[in-house]
């Protein structure tokens, strides 16, 4: 079947259900293509706001009707048996027209809450091993570690707000605007990000949040338990960790930018435990791991490694680490080597 070129006109029509029965199979098939729902949903935006609802006005029409009634042309001919038909005839009509309006009405502010989030909201998403950048509409540039999702408004990005909402890790070079406008990047964890023109890296998963400046200056809005928010300013250097029971923990770091090494490829560790790396696996590549023997959670590896994919990774840790690593699918088991 040959596929169509999906315009903003048929689109048009397809909202207004004047399209054919395949041209709506084709369209709907178009749109399940993720790379396609922003072009949908702008036009779905643009079709309603250029089609405002009709709005019946009763009293109005009530006020023609007696003047029609009034004509002696009209109300000395007809019986009184066809007026009153006329009467019920209009009556209906002005109710099927509300009814209609009210109902057209309906669907569109139940289809709008169902996909407020598509219509309103860009969302950038990674999958397990895959890292993107990207530039907002602001200037300021993103990298999006793997696994990872952040959303952005669709409309007024850059000069009515610059909030983003941050699930997973990033790396954030923020411009500065003439306003000075704030950029804020809230996380589902206890914390929020408010900067002016800076970079730094913001990791919010639910088992680690922690941010780390390169350069500027940022506030960190953080909620601890049975306590009021509070505010901390970082300094170039400075590492945040949220701790599990909502506490801060800030420590200098000599080289922040290796927080954000991943974004080419590569891996820095310093001092890093086998279960951090674990919990990195598990992260990045939905490698579930395993540590067999308990002697090895004392080991810590120091160093700058490249890596492409887990496995790449999995084979530099087997050549370094005293251990052997056994992986099926998704499934990793460390062992010692004696």
């Amino acid at each position: 079947m040959r596929q169509i070129f999906v315009t903003k006109p048929l689109l048009f029509d397809y909202f207004a259900g004047q399209v054919t029965a395949l041209q709506r199979s084709q369209i709907e098939e178009w749109a399940l293509d993720p790379s396609n729902e922003e072009f949908f949903y702008l036009c779905l935006h643009e079709w309603e706001l250029s089609r405002p609802m009709y709005q019946a006005n009763l009293p109005e029409g009530i006020e023609r009707f007696h003047k029609q009634l009034e004509m002696p042309s009209l109300a000395n001919e007809q019986p009184t048996e066809a007026i009153e038909k006329r009467q019920l005839k209009n009556k209906w009509w002005n109710w099927g027209i509300q009814l209609t309006a009210a109902s057209f009405l309906l669907i569109s502010l139940v289809t709008l809450w169902l996909y407020q989030e598509q219509i309103f909201t860009k969302t950038y998403t990674t999958n397990y091993g895959q890292t993107q950048s990207f530039t907002l509409e602001d200037g300021s540039k993103v990298s999006l570690n793997a696994n990872s999702s952040l959303s952005v408004p669709r409309f007024g990005f850059g000069s009515s707000t610059r909030t983003v909402f941050l699930k997973g890790e990033a790396d954030f070079s923020v411009v500065h605007t003439k306003d000075d406008k704030r950029f804020l990047v809230k996380t589902g964890a206890s914390f929020d990000v408010e900067v002016l023109g800076t970079e730094f890296t913001v990791l919010a998963r639910e088992d680690q949040s922690k941010v780390v400046l390169t350069k500027g200056k940022v506030n960190i809005q953080y909620r601890s338990k049975n306590q009021r928010p509070q505010l901390f300013t970082m300094k170039p250097g400075d590492l945040v960790s949220l701790t599990d029971k909502g506490n801060m923990e800030v420590k200098k770091v000599l080289h922040p930018e290796n927080y954000s090494a991943w974004k080419n490829n590569r891996f820095v560790f310093d001092k890093t435990n086998l279960k951090e790396i674990v919990t990195l696996l598990q992260n990045n590549y939905g490698i579930r791991a395993q540590i067999e023997d308990k002697e090895l959670l004392d080991y810590s590896l120091s160093g700058s490694f490249q890596a492409r994919n887990a496995e790449e990774l999995l084979t530099a840790l087997s050549e370094i680490l005293p251990v052997s690593i056994q992986q099926k699918d998704k499934q990793v088991i460390f062992k010692s080597i004696h």
